[in-house]
């Protein structure tokens, strides 16, 4: 008996003592899952921080790259320019037909030899265009001329006539007329010698025909007109020096009155000069969104009509000059760089992007 009461004495303190193992464990248990995810939830908390960390660097970084692209591009030094070509000339109504009906260059020119006058004036027809361009931007809101601070023309009558009539200077009767600076450069005449119409007139004559003009950047008399046509290139050359002296200028809009030739050669063949296609319809009157798209259609290189007002934003950059080869040749001297591989810094690249409105 006495075995018998000892031995289930036992048997329930073996399950007292069982129990409360059983409930140590389990606290045991609970706690080391508590702990446990509470490490992971410090560790996701962490992980989570520096991903925001992360991002918002790569944020930071990326805005801060747009910034420096945009600081980059309104630190580069722009001009606005608008370019004109003359009315219709005296040597130009019979060669301008020929090109229409697509007659060669060499026959182009054989007609502008038969019609070919000294300095070679405005037309009727030629004066009449360029009073169209005046009063077609008079009294409109999108005034291409407005804000010109500098006028610039070819020594050439036609020129200079077409300028006055395009946009008239400011006078004591036309006060409200345009007051910018007029001053006439050599580098924007027409490709130059051979023929009379290519030939101006004495700086003193011209003074006299146009007063409000400055003529002093050119002298007395034609040094540079011969009885030998200019080469394209030469010509495109001179269209590139004019375009340098204008980046030198502190006006920032300027209208330039020139030629059809050396427009087309400057534009279409210097190496040093790009055209770029901005022209965007953007937002416009219905009436005006057709003739936008047929500005559009034109191609950027497109040779100007008669009294042509094309519009441009005007660039210019250095490029990063490439060394050439500096390795000796065989008899010592430094081996010749050709002019492939350097380029001059003083020759920048010229780039025009042409931003012209539909309604020009």
């Amino acid at each position: 008996l006495a075995l018998s009461v000892t031995t289930s004495i036992l048997a329930l303190l073996d399950m007292r003592m069982m129990k409360r193992t059983i409930i140590m464990c389990n606290i045991w248990l609970s706690f080391s899952f508590l702990i446990f995810f509470s490490v992971i939830a410090k560790l996701s908390l962490v992980c989570a921080e520096n991903s925001i960390t992360t991002a918002t660097s790569s944020s930071s970084t990326a805005e801060h790259s747009q910034r420096t692209i945009l600081d980059q591009q309104q630190r580069q030094p722009f001009k606005r320019l608008l370019l004109l070509r003359h009315g219709q000339a005296t040597h130009n109504p019979r060669a301008e037909k020929a090109r229409e009906k697509g007659c060669s260059y060499e026959e182009f020119l054989d007609w502008i030899r038969q019609d070919d006058e000294y300095d070679a004036p405005l037309t009727t027809l030629g004066e009449q265009q360029a009073q169209s361009v005046h009063a077609k931007y008079a009294k409109v809101d999108q005034n291409p001329f407005r804000g010109v601070d500098l006028v610039v023309s070819s020594p050439l009558s036609r020129a200079l006539q077409t300028a006055d009539l395009a946009l008239p200077p400011h006078t004591s009767t036309n006060t409200d007329e345009n007051n910018a600076r007029r001053i006439c450069l050599e580098p924007f005449r027409e490709i130059n010698g051979s023929f009379l119409n290519a030939k101006r007139r004495p700086k003193s004559e011209l003074q006299k025909k146009f007063r409000h003009w400055d003529f002093d950047l050119i002298t007395e008399e034609d040094e540079t007109w011969t009885a030998s046509l200019e080469s394209q290139t030469d010509c495109a050359e001179r269209g590139y020096q004019g375009l340098l002296v204008l980046t030198k200028r502190t006006e920032e809009k300027m209208l330039v009155v020139s030629h059809g030739g050396i427009l087309r050669f400057s534009m279409n063949q210097h190496e040093n000069i790009r055209v770029l296609d901005g022209r965007d319809i953007g937002e416009r009157e219905k009436g005006e969104v057709e003739e936008c798209k047929e500005q559009l259609m034109r191609d950027i290189k497109e040779r100007f009509g008669n009294c042509e007002l094309r519009e441009y934003i005007m660039n210019w950059s250095f490029p990063q000059e490439e060394k050439g080869d500096t390795s000796k040749s065989e008899n010592g001297h430094p081996a010749d760089v050709t002019s492939a591989n350097v380029v001059s810094s003083d020759r920048p690249i010229i780039t025009l992007t042409e931003v012209t409105r539909g309604s020009m």
